[in-house]
């Protein structure tokens, strides 16, 4: 008898094997975050949102580095992530938010990508991504595909903050949600069967933090040597420095709340 899918169930490929259990909320009990922030033009931004998503009244860009451990849907396993966020405003018929629209980011362990792509609409691609070096007070990480880099940065003289910084840093984090695009194209590439934009909310906790220095180097590659990263990198680097905000390293613990996750209106 031909298998049957079950109503309200959440499936991934390959579906045949029947559905898999649900999880409301993504641990991760060791995190982290390396944070670079920078004011761009607002015209340079605004080309890269969808509508109805608008430039937030800063364009900042966030560029980032997240090493995770301790993480319950890898069984305590971790994975790293490079990415990059813009300051947005959604705008739709229904819903309104101020928060961070994920551009792209890297991870490299294929689970989460495989996840975050198909079930929260992250643009998520892989790459390489060594731990960060911490040499002293400054900090440096990178991400790397067929050993061409794609995106580097730098936290130069890092001072741990007051704690009512640190407080301020976390609330700052949970204050703004992270947006992305949730799109499937067509089994023949002619349009999709899915485009629609997500809400991805999460509660992080910041236990100590610090503040310094930073800059960041989005590389110039083509598509021999990192396929079409060389696109995103194009897009990226037109992005230009006006100003730097802010280098912010932070450890602390994040949940990824999966079951609030939604479509926006």
């Amino acid at each position: 008898m031909p298998y049957r899918f079950k109503a309200k169930t959440g499936y991934f490929m390959p579906t045949n094997f029947g559905p898999l259990s649900s999880q409301q909320a993504c641990h991760y009990g060791d995190v982290t975050q390396l944070i670079i922030l920078y004011l761009t033009d607002i015209d340079a931004l605004s080309a890269y949102l969808p509508e109805p998503y608008a430039p937030a009244d800063e364009p900042i860009v966030t560029v980032y580095c997240q090493v995770f451990r301790e993480v319950d849907f890898l069984a305590g396993r971790g994975y790293n992530v490079v990415g990059v966020n813009l300051a947005a405003a959604f705008k739709g018929k229904k819903d309104k938010f101020i928060g961070a629209y994920a551009a792209v980011l890297w991870e490299n362990d294929t689970i989460p990508i495989i996840t975050g792509r198909e079930l929260l609409g992250a643009p998520k691609l892989y790459a390489d991504i060594p731990n960060p070096q911490k040499e002293g007070d400054n900090w440096r990480f990178y991400c790397s595909l067929y050993g061409t880099k794609l995106i580097e940065g730098e936290i130069k003289n890092a001072a741990l903050v007051d704690d009512a910084t640190r407080k301020q840093i976390e609330n700052i984090g949970n204050e703004n949600p992270w947006m992305g695009w949730k799109y499937i194209p067509k089994a023949n590439w002619r349009g999709c069967e899915v485009s629609f934009p997500t809400m991805i909310p999460a509660r992080a906790t910041v236990s100590q933090a610090w503040m310094g220095e930073c800059k960041h180097t989005f590389f110039k590659t083509d598509w021999g040597s990192t396929l079409y990263n060389s696109q995103i990198l194009t897009a990226l680097r037109k992005l230009k420095v006006k100003e730097y905000r802010a280098g912010v390293v932070t450890k602390g613990t994040l949940d990824l709340l999966v079951g609030e996750s939604r479509k926006m209106e």
